[in-house]
């Protein structure tokens, strides 16, 4: 099982690196997979029967590149999940996340970044299997340092000082 999950994540990821589209239909739409997660959640919420314990939680694999023009609608979903105690658990192979380093850390989620994708099934039942009480008694690995720069509205760089609009919370990089 674990060999057939690792050959498929092989595939899948040799096909995003071998296709010729634009960056923007190369990159992943997180915000998009999180804001209808979120809105899956709500609607379990409302139709599930009284006295039934209903503790969600999100989990993401990540495998593409990450968009900074999506930064500020995947932020939007991550404050979302965070005012509605959702925890947003993160599988990302290969590559560090800034976005889903600061998702997890922000939702009280796990953010584990699997080097080894003959790791990758061991991870998933091991950590992301079980529940949040059981995960207590885990020991899991450490979390790591997590980056909170702002991304700049038009140059999609990570920025330490700029200026931020207190509508959208979009950020422009100041020379």
């Amino acid at each position: 099982m674990n060999v057939a999950l690792q050959e498929e994540v092989q595939r899948v990821t040799a096909a995003l690196a071998e296709s010729t589209l634009s960056e923007v239909s190369q990159s992943t739409h997180l915000s998009s997979a999180l804001g209808k997660a979120l809105c899956y959640i709500q609607l379990c919420r409302n139709n599930r029967p009284l006295g039934v314990d209903f503790k969600p939680r999100i989990l993401v694999i990540k495998t593409a590149q990450e968009s900074a023009r999506q930064y500020s609608a995947t932020m939007n979903c991550i404050f979302a999940a965070q005012k509605d105690n959702i925890p947003i658990d993160s599988c990302v192979l290969w590559r560090d996340s800034s976005f889903l380093q600061q998702a997890s850390d922000i939702t009280r989620g796990i953010y584990i970044l699997v080097d080894e994708s003959k790791n990758l099934l061991q991870f998933l039942l091991w950590v992301f299997l079980t529940d949040t009480e059981t995960r207590k008694a885990l020991c899991l690995p450490q979390s790591v340092v997590v980056d909170y720069r702002a991304a700049c509205c038009c140059h999609t760089n990570l920025v330490e000082t700029g200026l931020v609009c207190s509508v959208c919370l979009s950020s422009e990089h100041i020379n």
